[in-house]
């Protein structure tokens, strides 16, 4: 019988999800050459080639494919077992990474703390970070939980590369079109194509979320957004709106001094009206990724469940299928 050793295999399937010895050295604070040289055991122990070199980098053989597969399921059955320990002693402890985009952050990390602190020995080490498309899954590698949105015309997370990871739904925001309170959509209930089809526009870089949302809801009524400032900062976004020079799609609860909220509103938020369904009302959708095998800890589950409790709260979101507001 083979005798592979474990951290061995956990080093082939860094090698198989980063694709570089220096990147998995970096990822585990390790030399490269020491990871060249614990692969090269493995080799010796597996007794055949799991790598071949391609240029200046490697690869992994049909052989390392299967073995990674192979140890990927030995990994995910190593993680339950400490979670069921765990579980069995009521015991929720150790460090969480969550990484937050910045309106995720606001929304949902003042209750998730309170949430928390119920557990002691639970510690939330939070980093911010505001990503595009795939890019939110491919954190997970680096981080235990991800914050993560995405446009409604982009599908669900199951159809890019989350489909391999754990996804926990959290809510569907509507975006609302914003302008200055003095402009004349203030006096309108519903905002369609038709109504703002000559405004300029304050968006978002191309490709963006909210930049293929404002896109998808023009292209249902024939028509094209007229685009005239791209931030990725929806403070400089707002301030814009607010001196009058255009108008915005934007998260309805990230939006700061709206009408409705506190007295010094400088913005009034309209609901959109679809240009057909009511299914293509132009929303984001708000959920929490994480790989399998980190999902099944205690710790990160206890975190996932607290996530979905908070996201439940925020005004302005609703639930997950969109179904709500």
């Amino acid at each position: 019988m083979v005798d592979l050793e474990p951290r061995r295999l956990s080093l082939l399937c860094e090698l198989a999800r980063r694709r570089s010895v220096t990147a998995v050295a970096q990822a585990l604070h390790l030399t490269p050459t020491a990871v060249s040289q614990q692969l090269k055991v493995l080799e010796r122990e597996a007794g055949t080639a799991l790598l071949t070199r391609v240029g200046r980098g490697v690869e992994l053989t049909d052989a390392g494919e299967a073995l990674v597969l192979a140890a990927r399921d030995l990994e995910e059955a190593r993680a339950r077992v400490e979670a069921t320990w765990d579980a069995y002693r009521h015991r929720v402890a150790g460090v969480v990474s969550l990484s937050v985009y910045p309106t995720a952050g606001q929304a949902l990390l003042p209750g998730l703390l309170l949430r928390l602190a119920v557990h002691p020995e639970l510690r939330l080490d939070v980093a911010e970070a505001d990503m595009v498309g795939d890019a939110y899954a491919a954190r997970t590698e680096k981080v235990d939980v991800v914050l993560a949105h995405r446009a409604w015309v982009d599908g669900t997370w199951s159809d890019g590369p989350a489909k391999d990871l754990v996804v926990r739904d959290l809510a569907s925001e509507p975006l609302d079109v914003v302008a200055p309170p003095g402009h004349r959509l203030a006096g309108l209930t519903e905002v369609t194509v038709a109504d703002v089809a000559d405004e300029t526009w304050v968006g978002v870089p191309e490709g963006w979320p909210f930049d293929r949302a404002l896109m998808a809801w023009f292209a249902a009524a024939d028509r094209l957004p007229r685009v005239g400032h791209r931030y990725t900062d929806l403070r400089v976004q707002e301030a814009l709106v607010a001196a009058g020079h255009g108008v915005a799609l934007m998260p309805r609860q990230a939006v700061e001094h709206a009408v409705g909220g506190a007295g010094d509103a400088r913005l009034v938020l309209r609901p959109v009206r679809p240009a057909r369904t009511r299914a293509e009302r132009p929303v984001r959708r708000i959920a929490a990724l994480a790989r399998p095998d980190r999902a099944v800890r205690v710790a990160v589950a206890t975190v996932l469940e607290a996530l979905v409790a908070e996201a439940a709260e925020v005004p302005g979101w609703d639930p997950p299928d969109g179904a709500a507001g």
